[in-house]
């Protein structure tokens, strides 16, 4: 009796082993498309990183096959008829295939995002992107994961088909009947604790590859429906109470902000958002540049020759350049459980002080949310493709061409009341990096796919400032050019966990008072409060950000593959489970590779860390994003 319930179980067994092998394959395809993100990998790695993954793979196999692995345990005497196998293989097959698919989009996902897909790619996917219109483009374009999907079907359906299943035939006497439960139960449990990983305190969860690799190599140890899995259920933040001993958090830091100053100039402020604007392809790379616009305005402007992004995505951006709101979680925060909290933003302060306020985002409205972040943040109208109301212009795929969207941009500031705030959002240089046909073959094509159409979005970019050169507005402006976050690259230093942040940032005054090259580091968050600071605001705010003005404890933060990361000048830190663990010198050790831990030296950049993300942490959760 026993035997038959073993060869039951070996067979389940095999067919399991089928998917983990899968999965192995899915790794490998992974690492070969994007293997110039992973250039410090050697082979001892590689095995070495695979028999970590085996971890996080039975998470994902176990969690995927729960209920085909209970289907095919029951022991009863039904289980070997054609007809409820045929149903088991139905289970699998479409499980599975969600699971493998997730995988095989993060090949192509990953050089935009940087690390594993999480569960926004589920929210995005039901609504916050017009997925009918851009499925055919992506098919196009990534035409082979699909063949790679259905070739792994087909494998999986034909190797599955050639473990058979012995006949089995149960008798149930009070021996055999305790035998089998007892299996069953075994079994049972077993699955449970391949799902938890493992028999310590805490299941298991994405933070735990940082034990294995380094963190610019967790997306290789973990899979893609691992991390959207483990994001779900890591939508609230951890309340946090680290020891600071004889200081006050505030002393170390304070997200409180007053500058004081005796008057309070107000300029209009227009801040231009750039897509995927890599410092790659500016000249601040010392590369070949594609922008050669952007060049010539940093030549007039105060430029940030050492700016970073606080996220990989534009829903990420946005929040962090208009409300100094980073996003340290698992989840962007127009998404996330704090979505809803109260938080200043420039639009919220500049409208309390008298000014008119307008976002523009040439989108499809309620693309990733933004209208509705807009009018939380505090902008008075919104401009999208709906206003707009000229399909002539449309792009086929997000919205309005740069060029047309810039022209009318222009013309509803020109109604706007003066001082005024406007966000205006750039949408050109998005995948599928499409161009006007009247302007295919005038720009630099280059070794990426999107070079083309960054050189277009700079090209309307210069149109955008002559024709606001000729409004009366103009002279008494503030501009503040930044990207929304990095693309593809083609660079090992831009691929890496400091260069894949790495962007352009510069304030633009006419009158050239604001000129010459800012070397210190500064993020995206920074933003908010250095417009506050030159404009002369003198009402106190809460920003986690800082002005550029103040030179002290300029440190960068940002959040990747469940890991907290902080630069400062010449020193990129590592954040696992909030204990520092590597550190290195990115002046000197550009790829990376030399762990300075332990160091007593980074003292101070701990405990400035853990003030920092105590303060982050437990202000969203109480809701104390507001100075009082």
């Amino acid at each position: 009796m026993l035997n038959q319930y073993i060869s039951q179980l070996l067979a389940l067994v095999k067919r399991l082993l089928l998917i983990y092998l899968v999965y192995f394959t899915c790794r490998l395809l992974f690492y070969f498309f994007n293997y110039r993100f992973f250039s410090s990998i050697n082979l001892s790695d590689f095995v070495w990183l695979n028999i970590c993954a085996l971890r996080f793979d039975t998470f994902s196999i176990f969690t995927c096959n729960s209920l085909f692995i209970l289907l095919s345990i029951l022991p009863f005497n039904f289980i070997g008829s054609k007809q409820y196998q045929k149903t088991l293989l139905w289970v699998y097959i479409l499980f599975n295939a969600v699971f493998i698919l997730f995988n095989l989009i993060d090949i192509a996902y990953y050089p935009y995002i940087k690390k594993r897909s999480t569960a926004d790619i589920l929210k995005q996917a039901s609504g916050q992107t017009d997925i009918l219109k851009l499925l055919p483009q992506y098919i196009k374009d990534y035409w082979y994961l699909l063949l790679i999907l259905l070739a792994l079907l087909f494998l999986i359906i034909v190797f599955y088909k050639r473990i058979k299943l012995k006949t089995v035939h149960y008798t149930y006497s009070r021996k055999n009947t305790v035998t089998l439960l007892f299996s069953f139960l075994l079994v049972c449990s077993l699955t449970a604790i391949g799902i938890r990983g493992g028999f310590q305190l805490i299941p298991i969860d994405v933070v735990d590859a940082g034990k294995y690799v380094e963190p610019q190599n967790i997306s290789l140890v973990v899979n893609s429906p691992f991390t959207i899995i483990k994001s779900l259920e890591k939508d609230e933040l951890k309340k946090l109470d680290f020891d600071f001993k004889n200081n006050s958090i505030k002393s170390i830091y304070d997200p409180v902000h007053v500058f004081k100053t005796d008057s309070f100039q107000k300029q209009n402020v227009v801040i231009i958002i750039l897509e995927s604007f890599s410092k790659e392809y500016t000249k601040l790379s010392k590369l070949k540049s594609y922008t050669p616009f952007l060049d010539s305005l940093m030549g007039q402007s105060l430029t940030f020759t050492n700016a970073y992004s606080n996220g990989h995505k534009s829903i990420e951006g946005i929040p962090a350049i208009l409300s100094s709101m980073p996003s340290l979680m698992e989840n962007p925060m127009i998404n996330s459980t704090y979505a809803g909290d109260a938080y200043a933003s420039i639009a919220s302060l500049l409208k309390g002080s008298g000014y008119s306020t307008a976002f523009f985002h040439g989108g499809i409205n309620g693309t990733m949310n933004f209208d509705s972040y807009a009018f939380q943040a505090g902008y008075e109208k919104y401009f999208g493709m709906n206003e707009y109301n000229n399909n002539r212009d449309f792009d086929g795929f997000w919205g309005i061409w740069d060029e047309q969207f810039y022209n009318y941009s222009i013309n509803k500031m020109n109604e706007m009341k003066e001082p005024f705030h406007s966000s205006i959002f750039s949408l050109s240089s998005h995948h599928p990096y499409l161009i006007p046909d009247k302007y295919k073959n005038k720009f630099p094509k280059g070794k990426l796919e999107n070079l083309e159409s960054i050189g277009y979005a700079d090209y309307a970019l210069r149109k955008f400032f002559d024709e606001a050169k000729k409004q009366k507005w103009f002279d008494h402006t503030l501009f503040v050019l930044t990207a929304d976050h990095c693309s593809i690259s083609s660079h090992p230093f831009y691929s890496n966990n400091i260069g894949q942040f790495s962007i352009p940032i510069l304030f633009y005054k006419a009158d050239n008072s604001l000129k010459g090259n800012y070397d210190k580091v500064f993020q995206q968050i920074d933003i908010m409060p250095s417009v506050l600071n030159y404009l002369g605001y003198n009402k106190s705010f809460f920003s986690f950000g800082n002005t550029f003005k103040n030179t002290e404890n300029r440190y960068i933060s940002y959040y990747t593959s469940s890991t907290h990361f902080m630069l400062n000048d010449t020193f990129l830190f590592n954040f696992n489970n909030y204990e520092l663990k590597t550190a290195y010198n990115y002046r000197s050790d550009s790829t990376l590779s030399y762990n300075l831990m332990p160091n007593s030296a980074f003292s101070k950049a701990n405990t400035y860390f853990k003030a920092y993300i105590e303060t982050y942490n437990n202000c969203l959760i109480n809701n104390t994003c507001l100075a009082k």
